[in-house]
């Protein structure tokens, strides 16, 4: 039986593989050439993947930081050997979140802008 993860876990960990692939890609690829050992191979890649989380997110908790990088290596996995989603599509499913963000950000500015109009009237 598989681990069940939370929704947090699951979301930053995906957040980081969207919007920092080169990095990510280049860690695995490194450690891809370190394969003679797969142990030192395997700890390489969770060592530097706990280092991106710590610099890329706020996450405090040591136990969520090192959840998170593990749950990194998992979707690697399922991304480059088995094939289960691809890159594009959780791209677009992240971008679109972000789109309403900003789509939210641009409305308010907008009506803040008509308020500003309609008391100089």
């Amino acid at each position: 039986m598989s681990r069940v993860r939370s929704k947090v876990i699951k979301d930053t960990a995906k957040r980081i593989i969207v919007n920092y692939w080169d990095v990510v890609k280049d860690i695995w690829e490194k450690s891809e050439e370190l394969s003679a050992d797969p142990k030192l191979a395997a700890n390489y890649r969770f060592q530097m993947y706990k280092k991106l989380v710590e610099l890329t997110t706020d996450i405090t908790s040591k136990s969520v930081r090192n959840r998170v990088a593990g749950y990194i290596i998992t979707l690697m996995k399922q991304i480059l050997y088995l094939g289960r989603f691809t890159l594009e599509e959780l791209a677009t499913k992240y971008r679109l979140k972000e789109a309403k963000v900003s789509s939210l950000e641009e409305m308010s500015d907008e009506m803040g802008s008509d308020e500003e109009e309609s008391r100089e009237e």
